[in-house]
C-alpha cells in the first residue's frame, strides 16, 4: 500500500512539473511591412475614430468581445499596459465585434477602460479583415505599418515587451 501511495504521490509530482511551463511564449514576428488596412468605426457615443488618427503612436488594434472570455480575462492587462505606458506615444484602440453600443459602453465603464474603443456592430470586420480568432491584437507602429499580430488572449508581460520594442524604435 505503501509503495502504491509513493508512486502516486510521483507520479503527481512530475505531472505537476510538467504542467508548469518556465519557457515564455515567444514573442510574436514585428517583421511586417505593409501599411495597417483603413479602419474607421464609430465609438459607442457615434464619434468616428480612425487609425489614422492615432499616426505617430504606436497601436495595439485589439479585437475582442463581452462574450469570449479569453478577450475578457485579457483586458486587465491591457489596461495595465496602457496605464504603465502612459505619456508615452502609445494607444490601445479596442475594437469590439458584433455588440450593440449600449452593451460595449456599460462594460468599458463598468470595467474603467480608459482607451478608445470603437465597434464593429454588423460582424462584416470578420471576413473583411480576415480575423480567425478573438482576441487579435495587431502591432501597428508609429508609421502606420502593420508589424505583426498575435491571435489569442495576450499577457501584459508580452504586452509590454512588444510595446517596447515598438517604442525604442522611435529613439
Amino acid at each position: 500500500m505503501r509503495s502504491i501511495l509513493r508512486l502516486l504521490s510521483l507520479i503527481l509530482f512530475v505531472a505537476l512539473l510538467i504542467s508548469c511551463n518556465p519557457i515564455a511564449p515567444p514573442l510574436p514576428s514585428l517583421s511586417g511591412t505593409q501599411p495597417a488596412p483603413e479602419l474607421t468605426l464609430p465609438t459607442p457615443d457615434g464619434e468616428m475614430l480612425s487609425l489614422a488618427d492615432f499616426r505617430g503612436d504606436v497601436v495595439f488594434v485589439n479585437f475582442w468581445g463581452t462574450y469570449c472570455p479569453p478577450c475578457v480575462a485579457e483586458m486587465p492587462d491591457l489596461q495595465k499596459v496602457q496605464d504603465g505606458l502612459a505619456g508615452e506615444p502609445f494607444t490601445i484602440l479596442s475594437v469590439n465585434v458584433e455588440e450593440s453600443p449600449d452593451v460595449v459602453q456599460s462594460w468599458a465603464e463598468e470595467h474603467k477602460l480608459t482607451f478608445p474603443v470603437v465597434i464593429s456592430d454588423d460582424g462584416t470586420i470578420n471576413p473583411t479583415l480576415a480575423l480567425h480568432r478573438m482576441p487579435t491584437t495587431w502591432f501597428v507602429d508609429a508609421d502606420g505599418v502593420l508589424r505583426g499580430k498575435m491571435e489569442g488572449q495576450m499577457s501584459a508581460t508580452t504586452a509590454r515587451k512588444v510595446a517596447r520594442i515598438l517604442l525604442d524604435e522611435l529613439n
